[in-house]
């Protein structure tokens, strides 16, 4: 017995060390039942939006569920079942190092003077990187 313990043990720290390489300074400039904004400052390593969304969980700024992949709840609202309302990621990064990651064909979105794409990445794909905008809004159809 305490040799299954040991070993679910260790491969809980491993599977741990294995999320998210990336810290950083948490902090969410509006975090509402429709929008979440942050702009990322003092990222060190690699770190994708689900990442820093787990960050801004663990600070209690807000809450979220995922549903496979996709943003199912955030803040207490749920996507719609017929997806007629449904939460949608923006961001300023539109491209870097040759990749893809927004798409304005799809949707933009402006705030605080920036535009902001539709994401060509889920929360988990699309990387936070310092000094751009992220935000998660809560469109209706």
């Amino acid at each position: 017995m305490k040799k299954f313990l040991l070993a679910a043990s260790l491969a809980v720290l491993v599977f741990a060390g294995c999320a998210g390489g990336g810290e950083a300074n948490y902090y969410a400039e509006v975090s509402s039942e429709e929008l979440v904004v942050f702009v990322a400052e003092d990222i060190s390593g690699d770190m994708s939006w689900r990442d820093y969304f787990d960050g801004l969980q663990e600070e209690g700024i807000i809450t979220y569920s995922m549903d496979g992949s996709m943003l199912a709840e955030l803040n207490g609202v749920s996507n719609a079942s017929d997806y007629s309302s449904c939460w949608m990621l923006y961001s300023d990064l539109t491209e870097l190092d040759g990749e893809i990651y927004g798409n304005a064909e799809l949707g933009t979105y402006d705030y605080d003077g920036r535009q902001l794409v539709s994401c060509a990445y889920g929360l988990e794909l699309m990387p936070v990187i310092e000094g751009y905008a992220y935000a998660a809004v809560y469109v209706t159809f």
